[in-house]
């Protein structure tokens, strides 16, 4: 059972969160410390760990990692194990001008394309069978990375899950095996609402209700990204699909993101208009999908008149709702099957796993469902 381990120094990490990602998306499993551990796991038990159960080591060199202790550490029991299997597994990786510590071909990135070089990695990878590692279910990663605010990787997520559902076709994904990859605008926002709820004392525009709603954002940007998490492992499981995933993750993230820019009011502006993602009202529905031809409906399990779901649905699909004026069965209107995935099941799951007290469970078989104008 093993991954490909990647040794690095801390200092490097957003490249070497991009290259995992990439690796990933090619089908290459990858572990990484920071996506492996938590609170109070022994950081050189884990490390070593990561070490005895990856086939191959990808060492990162730059500056940092030199100076690194951990790096050379990891190097040290990774060269052991290549004398005692006679086998050659460690793959030196250099990202920038840094002499090379050892007498070995290397893949480059200094000076390179990414794409280009991560092309070359891989092929490496490849043909020392990267792709065909017996990878450890519970050791199976899903990378969630946001290439605009709001806006999830289709194609990384797509990729990684096609790869993982390869190794593992009745993989039950859970939440903890999806990964955020921090997104520097998002990350940026995270960190100054902690600055500013640790600097709260000496603000001069303080108020107990201010530091209270400092507090409260940060409790709830909390909840919204394990909803995201939860959300996305309950759609892949439950075989939905990728559109539902990307506008579950749009609608929860512009959540998460306009709440984080009320912390960071100047003159009554709150800079960004992702309010839009609770879905108040027609304008918001209507910007957040980017159309204009919207109803809103109700939605709920036949026989199950209470705990119905309030959604937004294209008006093409509430005709005969809105020429009769009587519920109906949802599959009776003929709705198109893509508005199940954009406009159903991410709406029905956000709701529910925001607002769990208030909702029952979501409608996974819609031939069970009625719908209604609201």
């Amino acid at each position: 059972m093993s991954n490909v381990f990647i040794s690095h120094a801390s200092v490097d990490k957003p490249f070497v969160l991009r290259l995992a990602v990439g690796l990933l998306a090619k089908g290459i499993p990858v572990w990484l410390d920071s996506w492996s551990m938590t609170l109070g796991d022994s950081l050189r038990d884990a490390i070593y760990e990561g070490l005895e159960q990856s086939s191959l080591v990808v060492v990162v060199v730059s500056d940092a990692s030199i100076r690194s202790g951990w790096v050379k550490r990891e190097l040290v029991v990774a060269l052991k194990r290549e004398r005692q299997t006679g086998r050659r597994f460690v793959i030196p990786l250099r990202i920038d001008d840094t002499a090379m510590p050892c007498d070995r071909l290397h893949a480059d990135f200094a000076g390179r394309g990414f794409s280009e070089a991560l092309e070359d990695l891989t092929r490496v990878l490849v043909a020392k069978g990267a792709t065909d590692m017996a990878v450890l279910p519970a050791r199976e990663v899903l990378p969630l990375r946001f290439t605009r605010p709001v806006d999830l990787d289709a194609a990384v997520l797509e990729a990684s899950w096609k790869h993982m559902r390869r190794r593992h076709p009745d993989l039950v994904l859970l939440p903890e095996q999806v990964v955020l990859v921090e997104e520097p605008e998002y990350g940026a926002l995270r960190r100054s609402l902690h600055h500013r709820i640790d600097a709260i004392a000496q603000d001069p525009d303080y108020t107990p209700e201010a530091e209270r709603h400092l507090k409260d954002v940060n409790d709830l940007v909390g909840r919204l990204e394990v909803v995201l998490r939860t959300g996305v492992a309950e759609l892949l499981n439950r075989g939905k699909e990728i559109d539902a995933v990307l506008w579950f993750a749009k609608i929860i993230r512009a959540r998460a993101l306009y709440r984080l820019w009320t912390t960071r009011m100047v003159a009554g502006g709150l800079g960004q208009g992702w309010k839009i993602a609770g879905l108040d009202d027609y304008k918001d529905a209507r910007e957040l999908f980017g159309t204009d031809e919207l109803d809103l409906v109700d939605l709920w399990r036949d026989g199950h008149r209470t705990g119905n779901f309030t959604l937004w649905m294209p008006r093409r699909d509430v005709a005969d709702l809105l020429r009769f004026g009587t519920p109906q069965r949802y599959y009776d209107g003929l709705p198109m099957m893509m508005t199940e995935h954009i406009y159903v099941y991410p709406q029905m799951l956000a709701e529910h796993l925001c607002y769990p007290r208030k909702t029952r469970e979501p409608v996974w078989d819609l031939a069970e469902a009625i719908i209604g104008l609201h």
